[in-house]
Formats: structure tokens, C-alpha cells, sequence
């Protein structure tokens, strides 16, 4: 088998490993080699030594593990010896440790016997001790009762003093309860017990008598300082309340703006921490102590009613002395003698009158009300109310506050007004001051300020078409005023600079006045007024807006208005200005009316008389511009009627019966003519159409009745007058037709074309019945009248027929009571021959030098 090992071979094979790793096995010695574990265990090896030919390799390697492990057992064996050896003599050594310490036990045993009897006798003399000890404990405990007692009682007096007479109460029950029954038996404990009673009266008397310097310490006082806090704080809760609503508000959209300051809305998202608490004003440093010390002794005592009835005459004591000088007053029945010397004065007071009563609401929810009642507090105030209205109502009769004194005054009474209701108190009796102040005071003085600029503005108006040059000041223009939409000087309409306007300054003065008094109203309105809103719109719309638009002597500015024109009646321009200026000031009348629905439907919540915001509301006003309009109407067609009476009784003909026709009409018409144009180019050039329409109609309707009136009254005529009267009034036709063709017209005024064309058609109608051929054309064929001289009577036409005088010749008429004669016709080239007057000529003359200097 040692043959089959190769020479050089290792025994370091898979199956010696495995062999050394079994024979290193914990448990191998703890079963036979024999085993049926331990031969399954070397079967695999020998197996896989069989197959390598490497038994007798694994044989050598088995004898030489054997060998090795005989080495290690007996090298075990050696060392086994030599722990044996020295365990030996340790065990020696213990042996005679304990010995020693037998003898030492023994020494302690008799020692402790010694000290067992020494023990005896001092336990013996301790329980003597103890007993001892005892007695002068209960001795000791006797005294500190006592002691303590008498610091208790010592404390009492401290804390008396100190002001602290709720903890001197509760010491005083402490000490009748538990302390002094202790030691009851001696002397001084029943004269302790004795003076309780005093002691208890004495906390009480004093504890209201320190309430009442309480009182006069943190309330009469801080009565200011406490006003001023709570004016202060109305201050920031409307600032506060205003910057809500100015972050809430966008442009569709205004929930909040009436909604003013303590009303339902506002109170709802106030923060509680935002109230005026006064107990909590660093500034003050009012400590609650006193009080509640004094409710909680008489509490205590049982006594809460009697500190009530105390508590309440006290109260009214401070009340008595703060609300002078109004007290002076109820006394006597004229209560104007008691006035405020300015509003500084009044400001002050107000300020200590809402302290006083700041602190009475507050003291009773600090108290819980166990001092005075609510309804207490208010009976107070209404009572106080009813006093101080009448005061302030005097203030303003007597002092001439003009509208600045007049906005301070409105906001200090709101502002105290408004304190007073942040407290819980009612206010609206107290209310009717602040609608005294807008509708008596502000509002007139509002009216007499718009008026005076407004006076101001028609007498130094220039009465011109309002011309601006800067587009921004047209832009500013177009802000300020109002216009119908689709006018000629309307944004979508200007091409270029500079813009003429048909109206002039005044109407811009007059829309910028309008819209500051609405401000103006609005601006003062905007705090403090949460009442009676329907009767506040009245008061704007009736009082203040339609007073001051109206007609009434004094007050409204439509009287002004007609005044100024009345007076001023011979001046062309600015009777002719303010006509136009009327038109505008007409249409914003009615913008006016909706801008104030709008503005106090914000404002105030309210609509004029129910009108939904998107109604229209008309101004009274509206009647009184228009009465004022048709006044300044009447006053154009004066001047214009009186003027062409003037022109008019200057035309004079002096004969009817020319012998040479004229080529031309007569100067004097020609002079009448132009005058006529430049009354109407002066007069007429910045009005309407409609309006220039109708007073062309008017006046050539007056000239051509005036000349039918000539016409009808000669008592003869011959053609060639006739001929000449035609060319007059041809010439008058052709001025009428030129004036009125520099007027353009709309299709709503082609009527006022085809009326004014009728003026001259009667008299028209007669002259052409006068140039017929032949006369019985008219009087015998009815289908002619009726067709070319329907404006002329049958009457009128025969009569004035029968007044022509006819030349030889003439075959006009065949009637038997009329000799028609033929006209020979008028020599070409002959001087033409007025048939006015020379003085008429004259007065011409001097009428046209007049008329070019008079100021019409």
C-alpha cells in the first residue's frame, strides 16, 4: 500500500481535511470509536481514500493524529499534577485562617455579653428622658397656640392697614374657628375673642371707605385721561373699520360702505380685542383690588344689598359733581343761560362725562354687576341724555360756527356719541343733535357757500364758448362736466386741439361746485350717521339739492340765475350764453338725479324714495332750470322783437304810386336786411338750430306780417309800387334763406325748414296776386285761388285788387265798377325811386352808427 503513495505527495488531500475536522469534533471522545455516529461519519472518507488510492496515506495520517493526541493527554496529565499540588497547600492556608478567626469570635462574643448589659440601663434612663420631653412638647405646642394667636391677631391690624380687609376678614374667621378655641382658657384669648366683633365692623366701614377713595382716586380723577382713552379708541376702531372696507370694496362691489362704525355688520367682525377696556390701559394703571376686596367682605358678611344701597349713593355723588355746569341749569327753566365758552371747553367735558360713564358699564361687567345694575347704569344716562341734548342744541345757536367749527363739532358729539355706544348705551335721542347739526346748521351753510361761488362764477364769466388749447385740460373738462353723448366736442369726435365748447366757464364751475357739495355732503356723512337714513336722504335731496338748484329768493341758484339774466336782458352775449349754458345745466339736472341715487345708495344703503340702483331719479329742479330757460328764451326774442321794432318803424313809404321801377331793392331794405343778419350773427351763433330755426321764424314771421299789414293798409297802389314792394320783399326772402341756410339742420329739423319758408308765404301770395295779368283769373276761377293763393282770402285778394290803380291800356279786370287800363312799361336804364322816405333813409343812418356801438 506504501507503493501506491506517489513519492512527493502531500497529505494535505480533501480526505485529510475531512478527517481532521471529525477527529476535532467536541464530541468525539463522548462515543465509542466504534460507534454507529462515528463510523457513518468516517465511512465517506475512507471511501473516498479507496478511490484516490490513498488509503494507506489516510492510514499514516491516522497513526500520526493517534500519536499527537497520546502527546497532548499526557502533557495534560502533567499539569493536572501540579494544580492538585497547589490546591493542597491553599487548602492548608484556609485552614489555619480559620482557626485565627475562632479565637476572634470569641473575643467579640464576650465583648458584645459586655455591652448588652451596658444597653440595659440606657434604655432604661432614654424612656425617663422621653417622658420628660413629652410634657415640654405639650408645653411648647400651648405656647406656639398662643403665639400663634396673637400673630394672627397682630396680622389682622397689619393687613387692616395695608388696605387688605378681605384677608383680614378670612384671618379673623380663621382665627375664631381654629385658633382661639384652642386656647380658650386663657384670659387674653376671650378678651381676643371679645373684640372680633369691632374688628369685623372695622373691615367693613373701612373697606367701603377705601372704595370710595378708590373712587375718587381712579375715577374722578382719571375721568379725562379714561375719556381721552376712549376717544382714542374710536378712533383707531374707525380707522381700523374704514381700512376694512377700503380692502373689502372693489369696483363692483361695496357691502361695507354704508355700513358705519358699532353697526350690526361692523360689530359682527370687530375683534373683541379691539374694545376699550379700561382696566387694561397701561397708561392709567387701574387696579381692580380695592374693589373687589370691599365686595368680597361685605359678600362675606352677608351684606351685598347694603353695599348696593352704599355703592349707589356714593355713585351718584361723583355723578352730581362731574356733570356740572349742566346741574346749574335744570334747576332753572331757561337752560340757553348755560352755554360752553368755545369747544375746547365742551370737548373736555364731553371727554369726562363718557369716562364716568365708561367706567360704569365697565365696573358692573367687571363686578358682575353685585354694585350696580344695568338697567341702573342706563336710567343714569337717559336721565343725563335728556339734560345735556338741549346744552348742545344752544352751543350751536349761540356760537356762529362756520362749516370747519361745524365738521368738529359734528365729529366730536359723534365721536362721544359713538363711545357711548361701544358701552351698550342708547343714543338715539342723542342722535337728533347730529341731524340738527347737518340739516339746520351744515346744510345751509353748504347752500350759502355753493351759492356765493356760484354768484362768483355767472359775474366774472366771460360769456364766451369755453375754448381750451391743452388736451389736458379738455381731458380734465370732460371729467368735470356732464354731456349729452354723441356731442360735438365727445372724445370720439375731436380730431385736434383747440377744442370750442357751446358752452362757457360758468357751466364748468358750475358742474365742479356740484360735485364738491356732494363730496362735501358725502365726506361728512361718511361717519356717524347709521340713523334714520331715509330721513338723512331727504335731507340731501330736498334740503340741500333741491333748495340750492331751485327757485327760491336767496337760496336757490335758478333764481340767481334769472335774476342775473333779467338784469342783464340788453346784453346779447350774455343773454345768448346763458340760454346755451341752460341746455347743459337742463341735461345735468337729470345726471345729477342719478348720480345721487348712486352715491347714497353706497353711502347710505338707501335709494331716493325706493329707486333701485338702477333707476332714474328727477330733480324738481328740472322745472325751475326750465322755467328759467324759457325766461331767458323770451328774453332773446325780446331783445330781437324790440330791436326789429325799432328797424321796422324806420321803413316808411311815403308813396304808392311811382312812375319808375326800381332795379334793385332800396338801399334802406338792403340796410334793414343786414342789420337783421347781424342781430341774428351776434345773437344767434352759439345757440341750438331748433332755437336759431325759431327765431328766424318768429321775426321774418313778424316783418312779413308787419309788411302784409303795410300792404293792406294803402289805400292805393299802382303796379310799378307794387313791382318795387315785390323786390323789397324778395330781397328780405333771399336774407331770411341765407341766414337760415348757415344753420345745418337734422332730420328731426327739416320741419323747422319747410315753417320758416311758410313765413312770407301771405304776403307772398298777395304781391303775386297783385302782378297778375289779368285780375279775373282770381276772381272768377276758384280752382287758381285754391291751388296758387290758398293762404289768401277771397275778401282780402278782391280788396286789395280794388285798390290798384291801373294805367291806360291795362285790360286786368273785366268788371264793370273797374276800368282796366295797360301799364306802359318802365323806360330801360331810368333812375331807380324809393318809395320810403328820406327820413326814413335818415333814421336808418343813425340806427346803423347806434347799432354798431350799442352793446346789444
Amino acid at each position: 500500500m506504501d507503493s501506491t503513495v506517489p513519492s512527493g505527495s502531500t497529505n494535505d488531500g480533501p480526505e485529510n481535511l475531512n478527517l481532521e475536522n471529525l477527529l476535532l469534533r467536541e464530541d468525539i471522545f463522548q462515543s465509542s470509536l466504534n460507534s454507529e455516529e462515528y463510523l457513518e461519519s468516517l465511512a465517506p472518507i475512507i471511501k473516498d481514500a479507496i478511490r484516490a488510492n490513498g488509503l494507506s496515506s489516510l492510514i499514516h495520517k491516522l497513526n500520526d493524529i493517534v500519536k499527537d493526541k497520546d502527546e497532548e493527554l499526557n502533557t495534560l496529565s502533567l499539569n493536572s499534577t501540579r494544580d492538585i499540588n497547589t490546591c493542597i497547600d491553599s487548602i492548608d492556608n484556609i485552614h489555619q485562617d480559620s482557626s485565627d478567626l475562632n479565637k476572634e469570635l470569641s473575643q467579640i462574643s464576650i465583648s458584645l455579653n459586655k455591652s448588652v448589659f451596658e444597653l440595659i440601663g440606657k434604655k432604661k434612663t432614654l424612656i425617663k428622658c422621653k417622658e420628660i420631653s413629652s410634657k415640654i412638647g405639650e408645653a411648647n405646642m400651648v405656647l406656639n397656640m398662643c403665639l400663634q394667636v396673637l400673630e394672627i391677631t397682630n396680622k389682622i391690624h397689619e393687613l387692616i392697614k395695608q388696605h387688605r380687609y378681605f384677608s383680614a376678614l378670612k384671618l379673623i374667621d380663621e382665627l375664631t374657628s381654629i385658633h382661639l378655641p384652642k386656647v380658650s382658657s386663657f384670659s387674653f384669648a376671650v378678651k381676643i375673642y371679645d373684640s372680633v366683633p369691632h374688628l369685623t365692623r372695622m373691615i367693613q366701614d373701612e373697606s367701603f371707605d377705601n372704595l370710595g377713595k378708590w373712587l375718587a382716586v381712579n375715577l374722578e380723577r382719571k375721568l379725562l385721561a379714561i375719556g381721552e382713552g376712549a376717544f382714542d379708541n374710536v378712533y383707531s376702531l374707525q380707522e381700523h373699520w374704514d381700512q376694512f372696507k377700503k380692502e373689502k370694496t372693489s369696483a363692483t362691489s361695496a357691502v361695507y360702505a354704508p355700513h358705519k362704525l358699532n353697526s350690526p355688520i361692523e360689530l359682527s367682525i370687530r375683534e373683541p380685542s379691539l374694545n376699550y377696556n379700561v382696566f387694561e390701559d397701561q397708561a392709567l394703571q387701574i387696579s381692580l383690588t380695592t374693589l373687589y376686596d370691599a365686595i368680597l367682605v361685605y359678600q362675606t358678611l352677608g351684606e351685598e344689598e347694603l353695599l348696593s344701597k352704599l355703592y349707589y349713593k356714593e355713585w351718584l355723588k361723583k355723578y352730581n359733581r362731574i356733570i356740572y355746569p349742566i346741574t346749574s341749569s335744570t334747576t332753572s327753566a331757561v337752560t340757553n343761560t348755560v352755554s360752553f365758552s368755545n369747544m375746547a371747553n365742551l370737548d373736555e367735558y364731553l371727554k369726562k362725562i363718557s369716562g364716568f360713564f365708561v367706567m360704569d358699564k365697565q365696573i358692573n361687567r367687571a363686578t358682575k354687576y353685585r354694585l350696580r345694575t344695568e338697567a341702573n347704569s342706563n336710567d343714569l344716562w337717559d336721565s343725563y341724555s335728556i339734560k345735556l341734548k338741549p346744552v348742545l342744541l344752544n352751543y350751536l345757536k349761540v356760537n356762529q360756527l362756520d362749516i370747519d367749527d361745524l365738521t368738529s363739532f359734528k365729529d366730536l358729539i359723534g365721536n362721544f356719541l359713538q363711545v357711548m355706544e361701544s358701552n351698550g348705551y342708547k343714543v338715539i335721542d342723542m342722535y337728533e343733535v347730529l341731524m340738527v347739526i347737518f340739516k339746520e346748521y351744515y346744510a345751509p351753510e353748504l347752500i350759502a357757500q355753493f351759492r356765493i361761488e356760484f354768484l362768483e362764477s355767472i359775474q366774472s364769466d366771460h360769456y364766451m364758448p369755453l375754448v381750451v388749447q391743452d388736451e389736458k385740460d379738455y381731458e380734465n373738462v370732460m371729467k368735470i362736466c356732464w354731456y349729452k353723448p354723441g356731442s360735438s366736442f365727445s372724445p370720439q369726435n375731436v380730431r385736434s386741439m383747440p377744442i370750442s365748447f357751446p358752452f362757457s366757464e360758468d357751466y364748468v364751475h358750475y358742474c365742479l361746485g356740484v360735485r364738491s357739495l356732494l363730496e362735501d355732503i358725502i365726506q361728512f356723512i361718511s361717519r356717524h350717521y347709521g340713523y334714520e337714513l331715509n330721513q338723512l336722504n331727504n335731507i340731501i335731496v330736498n334740503d340741500i339739492f333741491e333748495q340750492v338748484l331751485g327757485e327760491e329768493k336767496g337760496t336757490g341758484i335758478s333764481y340767481d340765475l334769472k335774476e342775473f339774466i333779467g338784469r342783464n336782458s340788453n346784453n346779447k352775449e350774455i343773454v345768448s350764453q346763458s340760454y346755451t349754458n341752460l341746455e347743459y345745466y337742463l341735461y345735468s339736472l337729470y345726471e345729477v338725479g342719478k348720480l345721487l341715487n348712486r352715491r347714497l345708495r353706497i353711502h347710505t344703503g338707501l335709494g331716493i324714495h325706493n329707486i333701485d340702483s338702477n333707476g332714474k331719479f328727477t330733480l324738481r329742479a328740472v322745472e325751475s332750470f326750465t322755467r328759467v330757460r324759457k325766461f331767458a328764451e323770451d328774453s332773446i326774442f325780446e331783445m330781437v322783437d324790440s330791436k326789429i321794432r325799432e328797424l321796422l318803424d324806420m321803413v316808411e313809404y311815403d308813396t304808392w304810386m311811382p312812375e319808375v321801377a326800381n332795379v334793385e331793392a332800396n338801399y334802406s331794405i338792403k340796410d334793414f336786411a343786414l342789420f337783421l343778419e347781424n342781430l341774428f350773427t351776434s345773437i344767434f351763433a352759439s345757440l341750438p338750430s331748433t332755437f336759431r330755426t325759431l327765431g328766424l321764424f318768429r321775426s321774418y314771421d313778424f316783418v312779413a306780417e308787419h309788411f302784409l299789414e303795410i300792404l293792406k293798409n294803402v289805400p292805393q297802389y299802382n303796379r310799378i309800387a307794387i313791382a318795387n314792394f315785390d323786390l323789397d320783399i324778395r330781397h328780405l326772402e333771399e336774407s331770411m334763406s341765407n341766414l337760415h341756410a348757415t344753420t345745418p339742420l337734422t332730420d328731426e329739423e327739416g320741419g323747422g325748414s319747410v315753417a320758416l319758408q311758410s313765413t312770407f308765404t301771405e304776403l307772398r301770395q298777395c304781391i303775386d296776386i297783385l302782378k297778375l295779368d289779368n285780375y279775373d283769373d282770381y276772381i272768377k276761377n276758384p280752382t287758381l285761388r285754391m291751388r296758387r293763393f290758398d293762404r289768401v282770402r277771397f275778401e282780402d285778394g278782391v280788396k286789395l285788387i280794388s285798390k290798384m290803380q291801373l294805367e291806360e291800356g291795362d285790360d286786368s279786370f273785366n268788371d264793370d265798377s273797374i276800368r282796366s287800363e295797360t301799364a306802359s312799361p318802365a323806360r330801360a336804364g331810368s333812375p331807380s325811386q324809393s318809395i320810403l322816405s328820406t327820413s326814413a333813409a335818415s333814421k336808418f343812418a343813425k340806427f346803423s352808427s347806434k347799432f354798431r356801438k350799442t352793446d346789444l
